[in-house]
Order: C-alpha cells, then structure tokens, then sequence
C-alpha cells in the first residue's frame, strides 16, 4: 500500500507517544494534515503544535471529527472514547504497527532493527551514518536523539526504523536489511515463552533480503547460516570487533570484514555496549553500500540520546545520570558504564516499568541489583497495566530482603538524597517511567 500526497486528515489517539508522534511528523512533513490526542502534552506533542499540528488534551469523542483516517497504538483500551466515536462514524482505523508498515512501504529500502537491547541507540548511529553520506533517507526513532529529535524526514530512498515485539508488531514489518542485536526476554506478557517471541524474531529475519545479527547471541547462532551476516568479537564472525580501547569510558575500536574492510571507530558515548552497537550500526550501513569514512564521521557524530546515561543535573554537586534502562540486561550495562567513570560512590535508583515484568523477569531483577550498594526503589510505573499481585517495586524490594531504600513518592526520595549525596559521588536514575521527568524538573 502507498501512501499518495493528498488532502486527507490523520488524528492520533496518544500522539505523544514516542512512536506515534514520529509517524505523526512524517505524514505532516509530506502533506497530510495531522491531529492528535494524548492525556498530557510533552516536548513530542510541543515539536508537533509548534509546526501547527492540533493537539488536543485529553480524550474525548470530538476530537475525531474531521478526520478521515484514526490511528491508535498497543495501549489504546477497547473502550478508549476516541477510538468508540471512530469506529461509530466507520473511520479508516489503523494502528501504530499497521502504519509503519504502510510508511516504510513508500522506500526503496527498509533496515529494521530488533532486539531487546540497543535499538534506540542502533538507530540513531545509523541515521548519522546516512546523513554524513549524503543519502536521501527517513528515520523512524523510538528514542530522542540529541540532535535529529525522533524523526528526521531527508527523502525517501531509504527508511531506517525500530521494529519493536511488543504485542507482536514485529510481524507488521519487513526489511531489506534485517538487524538483530539480541534476543533478551522482554515483553513475554506478550508471548507463550521465549520460543515464542526467538521465533518472531527468525521469522523477522527469514522475511529480510539480508539479516544482520550479533554472532555471538546463542539465540542467534542457530541462525547464522541462513542468509546472514554476522557480527562480534568472535573469530567467526564476518564482522570483527578488534583492538578495543577505552579512555574513560568512551571506547574506540576497528571493524574488519572478510573481504579485508578495516574501519577505525572513535566513539563519543559512554560504555562498551556501545561497540557492538557500533558494530551492529557499521555492518548493516556496510551492506547498503555506504562509504567507509561515512560510516566512520557518522559514528563520531553520534552525541548520544536523552535518557541514554544522559547527565541531568546535579545534587550536592554529585552527578545525576538517567538511564532509560528497565530490563535486568540493560541495568547491568548500565552499572559496568559508571563504574568506570565514577569516583565517588554510585547510587542507583530504579523505578520499575509494569507490574508484568517486574513478575516475569523478577529473579534477573534481584541478581542485578542485589549488586548495588547504595539502592534505592522507586514505585513502579504503570503504563498500561492493572496492578498484579507480586509485581510492584515494593514487591520487587522484599523479594530482596530489604536491601536498600524504597520510596513512593519524589519529594521524599529527593530529601533522602540530599542527605547522602556528595560532590564526588554519582546518581544514576534508571527506567522508562515518569521519575526522570520528575526529578529532572526539580533540579
């Protein structure tokens, strides 16, 4: 299905959503006429009223008039009011899933990128990476990258997106270049079991002209010969890691292919995560056929991305760092980055995202923080779900006997800190939830 340049008007039921309000930017920037709703306005649902797209606060029926076309994502209830008075009027209804689909089927070609870990960042390395080469290209980002936003709109030769397994909508999505990073337990509400959710990612894979995947990913292996290129530090991939170098934290490092390929890579973010996030990004552009130097000045480029280990402020003069990290594999990466960066002592406060994987990935959870000395638990962040028994940070916090603090309520937490904190000692606050909006507004 193309998309074709007309008159027709798009409303967005929770157009604040990081996702949505970049589909949202995209069908405005090529002529539609879009409007949206969400429960609370934020700098995604600003970009978009600044460049004159209604935004309307709250959902309610009218804000569908008008529209032609009604697009709503995963956590849109049945009974969502919008969405009710949509289907009433027999509205075009689509979801976000449907739409990125319909989006990525206006380009040449499509690199999608899936995994547990590491999207976001991936992503944002290879939309540099285009953007240095000179591509005409569009970026689809499920993160803020601190200089192209979550949407950048270049052209429409090639489409770069996150392709994301919640709910299934990894199957809405079909690429050229498939890249898998990882294949980490996430989002098995979703699932019957990991099989489950490793077979979407295959059957992602099968459906992409070239896959590009971590090959050292055990998951994955058992892929590696089927229309795949691989990635790593092992002696079999076809894309070696070497000479890894950190100062710092900032790491450096060379990429040689079979075919004899050295890139030399200097990068500006913290943490060795990032090598292979580097390494995932330069194989596939590789495969696009970009420049070696594009590859190269794309990565240096590349400043990072809000609420990936971004610094916020400061309290007491002790650095406050925000993560967006909420699953165990994601927390440890970001633990191993500030160990080497820090000085003083590192306190670490997690709020947890949904009830359901606090439960479903609980003992991963106590191992990874049952190694932090100073932390403290923060109540957990809904989204879309009902509260479900054991499945709350203070379930989470006496699950782990009671180790570190636990605080439901962000003044209080703010004074416990103050209290602690010193000029040489770092806070690190981690999850996807709303306690980085609350703590970075009252510092």
């Amino acid at each position: 299905m193309k998309i074709k340049n007309q008159d027709l008007k798009v409303h967005f039921i929770g157009v604040g959503g990081v996702s949505m309000s970049s589909l949202a930017n995209y069908l405005y920037e090529i002529g539609f006429t879009v409007c949206g709703s969400d429960i609370v306005k934020n700098e995604y649902t600003e970009a978009l009223e600044k460049k004159g797209c209604k935004i309307f606060l709250g959902h309610k029926k009218d804000n569908v008039n008008g529209a032609q076309v009604v697009v709503y994502n995963s956590a849109i209830g049945e009974d969502n009011e919008e969405l009710c008075e949509a289907k009433r009027q027999k509205l075009f209804l689509l979801t976000r899933a449907e739409l990125l689909k319909i989006v990525s089927e206006n380009f040449r070609v499509r690199v999608g990128v899936c995994g547990c870990n590491g999207k976001t960042t991936v992503t944002c390395m290879l939309a540099h990476i285009f953007k240095c080469a000179k591509k005409r290209f569009t970026a689809h980002i499920g993160g803020n990258d601190n200089k192209l936003a979550n949407s950048y709109v270049k052209g429409s030769e090639y489409f770069i997106s996150e392709v994301c397994e919640y709910k299934k909508n990894i199957d809405e999505f079909t690429a050229e270049i498939g890249v898998c990073l990882n294949t980490g337990e996430d989002h098995l509400e979703c699932y019957s079991g990991k099989d489950e959710l490793i077979g979407h990612y295959f059957e992602f894979l099968k459906r992409s002209k070239t896959a590009v995947i971590y090959g050292e990913d055990e998951n994955l292996k058992r892929y590696a010969e089927v229309n795949a290129v691989t990635f790593g530090e092992g002696k079999n991939c076809d894309y070696k890691i070497k000479d890894v170098a950190s100062e710092r934290g900032r790491y450096s490092f060379k990429l040689l292919s079979n075919d004899g390929q050295i890139i030399g890579i200097r990068l500006k973010v913290y943490g060795r995560h990032n090598v292979l996030n580097a390494a995932a990004a330069a194989t596939a552009a590789m495969r696009c056929g970009i420049d070696e130097e594009s590859i190269k000045r794309g990565l240096e480029n590349f400043s990072g991305t809000k609420r990936r280990f971004e610094l916020i402020g400061r309290i007491n003069g002790a650095k406050v760092i925000a993560d967006y990290a909420h699953h165990p594999e994601e927390i440890a990466a970001t633990l191993s980055c500030a160990e080497e960066i820090a000085r003083g002592k590192i306190y670490v406060v997690f709020q947890p995202h949904t009830y359901s994987r606090t439960i479903i990935l609980k003992d991963e959870f106590v191992k990874v923080l049952n190694e932090v000395d100073n932390l403290i638990l923060y109540k957990t962040f809904p989204a879309r779900e009902e509260y479900l028994q054991g499945g709350s940070a203070y379930d989470l916090y006496n699950a782990m006997d009671k180790k570190g603090s636990y605080f439901a309520g962000v003044d209080a937490l703010l004074c416990y800190l103050k209290g602690r904190l010193k000029r040489s000692d770092t806070l690190l606050v981690l999850g996807a939830g709303d306690l980085y909006n609350l703590i970075k507004s009252r510092l």
